[in-house]
């Protein structure tokens, strides 16, 4: 297309043109959104309880490994791992918290935990991911009605779904969980 204005009230309408047909086809600008303090953890299932555990507890998720059995430890200690050259302790979490042991499915995951000294893989049922939360809709009294609650650290209730924060600490730092040899 070759326009050449032949005087300045035709460049002013041109450009007029040009304006009204911008304004008409511009995107419109983002709404401010108000900004939110989220927090972040990793979101996994022990029979049919949802939990999350916060990032910096969780060094790996992985398929469950081969263990080898250690001989005389609790029926929870399922054994250790050679992940990598590295041996890791596995520990059957819900066979910990309610003796009832896990069984070992295709969406069985190991959590490796890592704290001070200590490396852990955690038997959990299934992983669902990274998920993140608005912090001020967490729930300080949220638990689910099991024996184990004084591992839980309230939680949020997000599209109807409850997630319980798992409190690793509080596990890791408990004498039971680190006896695991027979009496």
């Amino acid at each position: 297309m070759n326009f050449e204005p032949q005087n300045p009230g035709e460049i002013i309408q041109l450009l007029q043109q040009m304006e009204a047909y911008s304004r008409e086809h511009a995107a419109p600008l983002p709404l401010e959104e108000e900004i939110k303090s989220v927090w972040s953890g990793i979101g996994f299932r022990i029979g049919k309880h949802r939990f999350v555990a916060p990032m910096e507890h969780v060094r790996e998720i992985m398929k469950y490994p081969q263990v080898s059995q250690v001989p005389g430890s609790k029926e929870w200690v399922r054994g250790i791992a050679n992940i990598r050259g590295n041996l890791l302790p596995v520990f059957d979490l819900q066979g910990f918290l309610s003796s009832v042991i896990t069984p070992v499915r295709r969406e069985t995951r190991i959590l490796a935990i890592a704290r001070d000294k200590l490396n852990a893989g955690l038997i959990v049922d299934e992983i669902y991911g990274m998920k993140h939360f608005d912090q001020q809709r967490f729930d300080p009294r949220m638990t689910y009605d099991v024996q184990w609650h004084k591992y839980m650290k309230g939680g949020y209730d997000v599209n109807e779904e409850s997630w319980v924060v798992f409190n690793l600490n509080r596990l890791i730092d408990n004498s039971d969980f680190l006896n695991v040899a027979l009496k």
